[in-house]
């Protein structure tokens, strides 16, 4: 709590305790004066009552370091202050801050010495290309970045101009005002730190496809491309890494862990700024991310050969022919073509940056036509939902529920944070009971007729 005197808050207070409402009214004259006596009063939550000559600022969470430098000290005047008056310095900070502080501070640093050493002893890890000097490397890095920001700004352009999606409700002209938070050193670091982590990463595959993959027998010529290692073979990279990352999202909210690396992710509520609000996290976090991503390439180039050895069994045996396959031919390798390697990491970045923008865009993934052509009341949907058991899943499979991205559900995500840890599709939150529609406030003409028809009454 931080308890500040003004000159002329009995004025604002008329002399007594107002209401909710009465502050409400008050509330841009209070902030206004605030902002003059408070550094960073914008960083605060708003205030919530007035007493007498005293405004009280109450917090939703307990004052943490981040927020120590906001109190001057008390010889020093700032003004509108009374003669006499001082700031009341914040209380400390309690005892499981501190330890949340110190375990923070010895986990970062025993992840730096981690990576320190694995660095060491390990050159090539971020050299795996053997360049013959730094200003190679350099430029390399310089160039991904700059691809990286047009391909940002490209991802806006097309969203805004071409396919014309409005902004989500919450961010619409007339709507309540959200909350934005800017980036502060910290963020800059982690940003940093992450962008030679992407860059490592993107030379890591790079060099990956081009050595054929894991057993040197990923496809690159374009007359290997089949639809197996290129439509399946995305499919199944995008659910394994979504059913990876999900529960690995969960665990990073667990109150133990949830201070120490995921909660500087969730400083923005209402992420707008695409790939800036996406990469700022923990570089723990963004390893994870990685892991993943790695996690799902390699799972599809092994899945995709052993799918073909059990098909081709079960058609041979089927037709009552016999087929021998050796153990070796069903974890072979090279199910991924290097183009869906190269597709996959383009629509995972740009999945990532919609994730955190202000658009609302949502699709599905139908497996019987198109439910934007075809509509949702077909005759082949009737029939399945009719199955006995099952007919009310299979339809849901059917018209594209089974895979719907939203803009929408990440944001819930960031607005109540222990929901919604899917990333693509809300399959782990479904099964978890985690899934919580987008919920958002009224929409700007909804605002208006609102205020019309409060006035005319």
């Amino acid at each position: 709590t931080i308890i500040c005197t003004y000159s002329d808050s009995s004025t604002l207070t008329k002399n007594r305790r107002p209401t909710v409402n009465n502050f409400n009214k008050q509330r841009p004259a209070v902030r206004k004066e605030a902002s003059n006596a408070i550094p960073n009063f914008a960083l605060l939550p708003h205030p919530i009552y007035l007493k007498e000559s005293v405004t009280i600022i109450m917090c939703t969470t307990p004052p943490s370091s981040s927020y120590q430098h906001m109190s001057p000290p008390p010889s020093r005047t700032y003004p509108n202050m009374t003669k006499g008056s001082s700031f009341v310095p914040l209380p400390r900070p309690s005892l499981r801050a501190q330890k949340q502080r110190l375990t923070s501070i010895l986990l970062d640093s025993a992840t730096t010495l981690f990576v320190l050493y694995f660095l060491y002893h390990n050159p090539n890890y971020l050299n795996p290309w053997s360049l013959p000097n730094a200003t190679l490397w350099l430029g390399g890095f310089i160039l991904i970045r700059c691809a990286i920001a047009f391909y940002d700004h490209l991802v806006v352009c097309l969203i805004d101009s071409c396919f014309k999606c409005k902004v989500l409700p919450t961010r619409e002209p007339g709507a309540p005002p959200v909350r934005y938070v800017e980036l502060d050193t910290r963020s800059l670091v982690y940003l940093c730190l992450n962008a030679f982590n992407e860059y490592a990463f993107v030379m890591r595959l790079t060099h990956y496809l081009s050595q054929g993959g894991m057993f040197q027998a990923l496809p690159l010529k374009l007359s290997e491309v089949s639809l197996g290692n290129t439509l399946l073979a995305l499919g199944i990279i995008f659910v394994s890494m979504d059913m990876l990352y999900a529960p690995l999202h969960h665990l990073m909210h667990l109150p133990s862990l949830y201070p120490l690396i995921h909660k500087h992710h969730h400083r923005q509520h209402f992420p707008t700024r695409g790939y800036l609000d996406a990469g700022n996290e923990h570089p723990i976090e963004h390893m994870i991310g990685i892991i993943c991503v790695w996690f799902a390439l390699m799972t599809a180039e092994l899945m995709m050969p052993s799918l073909l050895c059990l098909g081709d069994k079960l058609w041979y045996e089927d037709a009552g022919l016999s087929v021998l396959s050796s153990p070796s031919e069903w974890v072979r390798g090279g199910g991924v073509h290097a183009i869906t390697a190269f597709i996959f990491f383009q629509l995972h970045a740009t999945l990532a940056m919609m994730n955190h923008s202000p658009y609302d865009v949502q699709f599905s993934l139908p497996l019987i036509g198109s439910t934007k052509l075809f509509g949702k009341e077909t005759q082949p949907v009737k029939c399945i939902e009719k199955i006995p058991w099952v007919g009310l899943r299979l339809r849901r499979l059917v018209i594209g529920e089974w895979f719907h991205y939203s803009v929408g559900y990440h944001e819930m995500h960031h607005r109540k944070f222990n929901f919604n840890y899917g990333q693509y599709c809300m399959w782990y939150d479904l099964w978890m009971g985690t899934f919580l529609e987008y919920e958002g406030p009224l929409r700007a003409k909804e605002l208006e007729a609102k205020k019309l028809k409060s006035k005319a009454k």
